[in-house]
């Protein structure tokens, strides 16, 4: 994506970080990782919460589209969705680019300072 985003999705991004900025949701998203998920009890075990505190985080990660819930009879499972850091990635691609392009410049500079005058740096 070039130039200047939308409005609307410079206000997804920064949700999507204020949702991130906590360590707790942050510890959820990673146990989430794996293909099968956890149920809230699980998750709640691991971090030492309270379900209803997990399911509180868990409510704020659905709604931002970072988790996705499977019913199994009496119990909820949640897992990571697959595009679930998307909107950050989108954001992050072009200020990676343009600091990748400005570490190779001086990368190529700093070569040049170390080969003798009159050769070219390798």
């Amino acid at each position: 994506m070039t130039g200047i985003c939308p409005l609307w999705h410079v206000h997804r991004v920064r949700d999507s970080f204020d949702v991130l900025a906590d360590p707790t949701r942050r510890a959820i998203l990673d146990r989430l990782r794996t293909p099968q998920g956890c149920v809230v009890g699980e998750l709640a075990t691991a971090l030492e919460l309270n379900q209803t505190a997990v399911s509180k985080h868990l409510r704020v990660l659905r709604h931002m589209g970072m988790v996705d819930v499977v019913v199994e009879s009496q119990r909820r499972r949640y897992v990571l969705r697959a595009d679930a850091l998307a909107e950050i990635e989108t954001w992050l691609a072009p200020h990676r680019a343009f600091w990748q392009e400005r570490l190779d410049a001086l990368g190529a500079h700093l070569d040049s300072l170390d080969s003798p005058p009159g050769e070219e740096p390798s």
